[in-house]
């Protein structure tokens, strides 16, 4: 007898290449729902490959946001979005059990969280499917140092990896510690980078994942400091920022992913008060192995024209500093001044519009502001594989009428 799910099939059956071609012209929105169409669909949407190749054909980007975490309050956390799909999106739902909840680092529409609250714990949670997975911090130590998380998909599994990066107690100043998490054996191990052979002076802005790997900005933004939790070596890598790029220590400087690539944007000099946008760089990897970059596009100082609405924003005296890429769109950065985030045209030189406002008695810096991407199927997240009753919580809540259909 066949299933409701096997007439299904029968009745949806395209040829695959056909069924891509339509697929990919297909609203975000349309996307998300046409994956419970049939089994078939499902399986191609889902698989990781389609995302790369909707990305490429369509004209719609995915959704995507930024969590903002202001630093003025601890635990208050603002997402901004372009996107209608998202902006009923709010999070941690879990807040009210704990408190004072901080951002630690995304990945994908994952968000690594981090609270004090009784005792220091770690929670990996999903939003848009509203699951979290709480796990105990390795060391018994209040202490801080930059941590990152990465998520990988095969076979339609889900695992992650934490890496925590620890003040050296040693007395050597050449010392990493590393602790790591891994969602597959719920265990975490402790050690030693073995190639660390001068002083690393991590900065505090988020981890960049890039090719599986995670990356840490060092030494006022002139290194990066490369790990793979999934490699068994205890090796780090450094990879050298463009020569040309060390202009107030990173100041006005963002790295991070667009599409495909890493790259790395810096502003010289802003000066508002004087009227004029000053000249920029943008650079992109181009061999990762080597570690060598090239200059992809530049623009020079220019006058801040009067006429334009940017222009108006643009007339006090507040910092304005550049906070991200756009996720799948290298022509476009964002900037941070004064409550906006405004969006700055890589190919034209200037500002084409506002992204979004915030309110302008927060306080946000630049390393406070983290990316956040939908993919076409929420990343879930698995069962713990661990003694939940006693180390963890995996926590199921039901989605808010507002945010079913995201």
């Amino acid at each position: 007898m066949e299933t409701e799910e096997d007439v299904s099939d029968q009745g949806f059956h395209f040829p695959e290449d056909i069924l891509l071609e339509i697929l990919v012209r297909l609203p975000a929105d349309s996307i998300f729902r046409f994956r419970c169409v049939s089994r078939n669909w499902r399986c191609l949407i889902s698989d990781p490959s389609f995302l790369s190749c909707y990305v490429a054909r369509s004209q719609e980007s995915p959704p995507f946001a930024f969590i903002f975490q202001c630093g003025k309050y601890r635990g208050m956390h603002l997402f901004l979005s372009a996107f209608n799909t998202l902006q009923n999106f709010s999070s941690p739902f879990f807040s009210d059990h704990f408190p004072g909840l901080k951002v630690e680092a995304t990945s994908n529409d994952l968000i690594l969280y981090r609270s004090d609250f009784q005792e220091p714990v770690y929670f990996v949670a999903n939003s848009f499917s509203r699951k979290c997975v709480k796990f105990p911090m390795h060391s018994s130590r209040r202490s801080i140092g930059p941590t990152g998380l990465i998520s990988r998909a095969r076979n339609g599994m889900t695992s992650y990896n934490v890496v925590r990066v620890v003040k050296s107690c040693d007395s050597s100043r050449f010392c990493l510690n590393l602790e790591t998490f891994s969602s597959e054996n719920g265990g975490w191990r402790s050690f030693k980078a073995k190639n660390c052979t001068f002083n690393v002076e991590l900065d505090a802005r988020p981890c960049v994942v890039y090719k599986g790997v995670l990356h840490w900005i060092c030494n006022k933004m002139t290194a990066l400091l490369a790990y793979d939790p999934c490699r068994s070596s205890d090796e780090f890598r450094f990879i050298s920022i463009p020569n040309e790029a060390y202009n107030m220590n990173g100041m006005n400087a963002i790295l991070g992913v667009s599409g495909e690539n890493l790259y790395y944007f810096e502003m010289f000099g802003i000066s508002i008060q004087e009227r004029k946008l000053p000249g920029w760089k943008l650079w992109v990897l181009q061999d990762y192995k080597r570690g060598e970059w090239s200059l992809d596009q530049e623009g020079k100082e220019r006058k801040i024209e009067s006429i334009c609405a940017v222009s108006n924003v643009l007339s006090t005296y507040s910092p304005l500093f550049p906070v991200a890429f756009h996720p799948w769109n290298k022509d476009i950065v964002y900037f941070w001044y004064e409550g906006y985030v405004l969006t700055f045209s890589v190919k034209k030189g200037w500002f084409e519009d506002k992204f979004s406002s915030v309110r302008s008695e927060s306080i946000v810096s630049t390393w406070e502001i983290f990316p956040l991407s939908m993919p076409l199927r929420p990343t879930q997240l698995p069962q713990p594989q661990w003694d939940s009753s006693k180390l963890a919580m995996f926590a199921d809540v039901k989605p808010d009428t507002d945010q079913r259909n995201i």
